[in-house]
C-alpha cells in the first residue's frame, strides 16, 4: 500500500522534470486460510520471472521465498504456524503467478474400545 502511495506521489511530481522517476514497487502477495480444507495458500505476483527463478524453503514453520532474475530480485517470509504438514506442501507457477498451498496436520485419531 505505501509502495503505490510513493509511486503515485513521483508520478504526480514527474512535472518538475526530475532525471529518473524511482520505484518503490513489491509484488502483490496475500495468504488464505480456508478452514474448510484446512488449507494455506500463498500467491505471489512476479512477473518477468519463471519457475526457475524461484527458490521456497521451509525454515522454522516459515515459508520463505527468494525469487532472482537480471530484472528483479524479491524475498519475503511468510509464518505458517507449528501445525503444518510439510509433506503436503505444493508449489506451482504460471504467467508469472506463483501458488503455494499447505495444509495443516490432521491429529491422529485413536479409537478406544470399551471393555
Amino acid at each position: 500500500m505505501l509502495s503505490r502511495t510513493m509511486n503515485e506521489i513521483f508520478k504526480l511530481l514527474a512535472d518538475f522534470d526530475f532525471p529518473e522517476e524511482p520505484s518503490f514497487e513489491q509484488p502483490y502477495s496475500q495468504v488464505i486460510y480456508d478452514k474448510d480444507t484446512k488449507t494455506w495458500t500463498v500467491e505471489v505476483e512476479l512477473p518477468g520471472m519463471d519457475k526457475n527463478d524461484v527458490e521456497i524453503k521451509v525454515v522454522d514453520s516459515n515459508l520463505v521465498i527468494n525469487a532472482k532474475n537480471d530484472d528483479r530480485e524479491f524475498s519475503a517470509r511468510y509464518y505458517l504456524g507449528k501445525d503444518i504438514d510439510q509433506d503436503s506442501i505444493e508449489a506451482s507457477m504460471e504467467n508469472g503467478l506463483l501458488i503455494i498451498k499447505a495444509k495443516l496436520q490432521m491429529p491422529e485419531e485413536k479409537s478406544i474400545t470399551i471393555n
